[in-house]
């Protein structure tokens, strides 16, 4: 063909489209290396390190990895590893702002820090003077990040699909992720998820959720709990509200009117998350519960004792949150059941609640199973409140729940200190279990670390303190006659023996914050001794600490308040033989100075 014969607009144009089409196949091979130049750069930039098996450009502007890894550049910690990811970019409208169209992430694993709350760090030496503070920086960074996340519009959402996910948490494997979409549609954007998540057993959910234009949100979330070997029961939740986002002004609201629905419980919420903080407010409401809708409605597997238990009358319920991640001190929770004629209505079977207020046998859950005592003068060891020290009793209660005798069975109080604490630590330091809630564990639930037996926890503390009748003394005698303070050792009586050779009424101060120092990891009570038997140094500053709180809520005179140097104790009894030469024909074990 001779171009020259051609009309010039004819010639400029086939000209222009040969050049388009040698660009489009010279690019891919030049941009693939600076492509990967750019992952890897975004990667260090967050701590990581990105390597790939292959790297591939190709039209319509799509990034292809194959065997992607992601690790820690520190410690080379693996954090994702991916067969297949895949990028489409396009622009919005007439500017050329690139943005991410399209993703594609197949056979994926990644793994997150463990969560979980820690046993009683032994080699902390700083209790809890230091109360105040900014929170972590590693805290900021993941609550800006989440903002940022959900500032998003919806409506830029790219179009995404997740094949073969799993997701790892510490050693354990946290959930699997089957199938994972977004995808635009006339009215909005739907996110669709199937896979399980996994604790002591799996448990396989299935939800749908759609966004529209006008910001009404409406979903369905079915999770099927195993309640049997190869069984398990739906427990579908429905959503309906509404979800605004002000990017401006950097707020993303949920509207009022909004609902949680399970069968005819419905659970209203409203609240904001705000960029300048970042700041939480959440509000959860709901009326007219009962408990055999719950009863009904949940299954056996997430209920657990409660499954059974007859209780008459309904309750509304009330609980809000406000975080300031800039200011953990400004950390506020509140939670409150109102009762409309609650009581318990007949036997209950499984529980039998009504035996807590006379002699029984107490059915104690420990980690390695149940160990059972006589709380009755058939027991050598069971002591009545009055006659187990009260230096004992004020130690225990000033350091496992300081609020005993004020709150009725949680204390929001120290909920909202716990949650500041771990916003400066940046980890699960502090928790704010109290003693009901440590006794309902004990006696009736165990120790798994789940959220349904956490519930479960919180739900029977509850019960104890307002429909059994139970007094707070009584409480508390219980719970001092069952607790763990050493290998085979429940209750205060037999913890004095072992320790010190004498009655739970005799002891010392020092003797009662030993004993106190040891209740929230009890197998590990040589730890605080090192290798001569003298007590560490953080031990003290434990006992020392115990004792200054005791001060503030007038269970100890400021002049009987010891040093940490002081602090002196000598073990006797079977404990003592840990630190002597065992000798068969010894009866009487040389006592240790600590």
């Amino acid at each position: 063909m001779d171009l020259g014969r051609l009309p010039r607009p004819v010639r400029f144009a086939l000209i222009a489209l040969a050049a388009l089409v040698g660009l489009a196949l010279l690019l891919p091979p030049l941009l693939a290396p600076w492509i990967g130049a750019r992952v890897r750069s975004e990667a260090q930039q967050r701590g990581m390190r990105a390597e790939w098996r292959s790297l591939a450009f190709r039209w319509p502007l799509t990034v292809e990895l194959r065997g992607l890894t992601v690790t820690r550049a520190d410690d080379a910690t693996p954090v994702l590893t991916a067969g297949h990811v895949e990028a489409a970019v396009g622009t919005h409208g007439l500017t050329l702002h690139p943005l991410v169209r399209r993703v594609v992430l197949e056979d994926a694993h990644i793994v997150l820090p463990s969560s979980s709350m820690p046993d009683a760090d032994e080699t902390d030496t700083t209790p809890a003077d230091a109360d105040h503070g900014p929170s972590a920086p590693r805290v900021r960074a993941a609550a800006d990040q989440a903002v940022q996340a959900l500032m998003i519009p919806a409506r830029w959402l790219p179009t995404l699909r997740v094949n073969a996910l799993t997701v790892q948490r510490g050693d354990s494997l946290f959930a699997r992720l089957d199938a994972f979409t977004v995808t635009h549609v006339a009215g909005g954007v739907q996110l669709a998820a199937s896979g399980a998540f996994t604790s002591e057993r799996e448990v396989p959910f299935d939800v749908a959720v759609q966004w529209n234009r006008d910001d009404r949100l409406v979903g369905r979330f079915d999770f099927q709990v195993p309640v049997a070997e190869g069984r398990s029961v739906s427990m579908p939740f429905v959503l309906d509200g509404q979800l605004h986002q002000d990017r401006r002004a950097g707020v993303v609201s949920v509207g009022d009117g909004t609902k949680l629905s399970l069968g005819p419980v419905e659970l209203r919420l409203s609240g904001q998350v705000r960029r300048s903080g970042p700041r939480v407010q959440l509000a959860l409401e709901t009326d007219g519960v009962t408990a055999r809708a719950l009863q009904k409605h949940l299954p056996h597997a997430v209920l657990g004792p409660l499954a059974d238990l007859p209780v008459a009358g309904s309750w509304d319920w009330r609980a809000s949150l406000y975080v300031n991640v800039d200011a953990p001190d400004s950390t506020r929770f509140t939670a409150d059941v109102i009762p409309h004629g609650l009581a318990l209505a007949g036997s209950d079977a499984k529980l039998r609640l009504g035996r807590l207020q006379g002699p029984f046998l107490a059915e104690i859950h420990v980690p390695r199973g149940i160990v059972y005592r006589d709380l009755s003068s058939a027991n050598p060891h069971f002591r009545t409140l009055d006659r187990i020290s009260p230096l004992l009793q004020h130690a225990l209660l000033t350091n496992e729940d300081g609020g005993f005798y004020r709150h009725r069975g949680f204390n929001t109080e120290a909920i909202q200190l716990a949650m500041a604490a771990n916003l400066r630590s940046g980890t699960f330091k502090r928790g704010a279990g109290t003693v009901t809630m440590q006794l309902a564990r004990n006696l009736f639930l165990g120790h798994q670390r789940t959220l349904s037996r956490k519930g479960q926890e919180v739900v029977l503390a509850w019960i104890l303190e307002h429909l059994t009748g139970l007094s707070k003394d009584r409480l508390l005698e219980i719970y001092l006659n069952i607790i763990e303070w050493g290998p085979g050792v429940h209750g205060a009586d037999e913890a004095a023996q072992f320790y010190f050779d004498k009655n739970a009424g005799e002891l010392t101060l020092d003797e009662a914050l030993f004993l106190t120092v040891i209740v929230p990891s009890p197998s590990r009570w040589k730890s605080r001794v090192d290798a001569n038997g003298q007590l560490r140094p953080w031990a003290r500053a434990q006992m020392a600490y115990i004792a200054r709180k005791m001060v503030s809520r007038e269970w100890l005179a400021p002049e009987q308040v010891p040093s940490a140097e002081a602090l002196q104790i000598t073990l006797r009894g079977e404990a003592a033989k840990v630190f002597t030469p065992r000798d068969s024909a010894q009866t009487n074990p040389e006592p240790v100075s600590l």
